[in-house]
């Protein structure tokens, strides 16, 4: 991947729906109150998977604190940070391409952040499980 702030947190024995090839994040370190751009290539390994019932477990620590866990679905996680999906909504197998402008609130505070998102689709197969650590205190 483009970028070492997101892993890939599946198991790797290709049980998961979608298989990510390329994330990019522009810019490759964010910064607070300002747009972060995110490029997404990936493998859809089932056709029809209806994207907008992809439900996403999400999890925000800063250090050792959670400060969020919480369930969205998809578009509905994409649009808390002021995203959507594009294209059709139902997809068939094959290459996936995404690009998601988050809009990065001014107020994040200085931390070390550890994300975590686990995802499934609507008949509960895995999804993606992605793992980020974001890091805003100054450097």
């Amino acid at each position: 991947m483009a970028t070492d702030l997101i892993e890939d947190a599946g198991d790797g024995d290709y049980s998961y729906v979608c298989r990510i090839k390329d994330i990019t994040l522009t810019p490759a370190f964010p910064e607070p109150g300002k747009d972060l751009r995110l490029d997404w290539t990936a493998e859809l390994t089932e056709s029809a998977i209806d994207l907008t019932q992809v439900e996403c477990q999400l999890q925000v620590k800063l250090g050792v604190v959670t400060l969020i866990q919480k369930r969205y679905t998809l578009p509905g996680l994409l649009a808390l940070w002021g995203a959507e999906l594009s294209g059709d909504p139902k997809p068939p197998a094959g290459e996936w391409k995404q690009s998601w402008t988050f809009k990065l609130p001014r107020e994040i505070p200085k931390g070390d952040f550890h994300l975590s998102l686990a995802s499934y689709t609507a008949d509960e197969a895995n999804f993606v499980d992605l793992k980020a650590h974001v890091d805003f205190r100054k450097r």
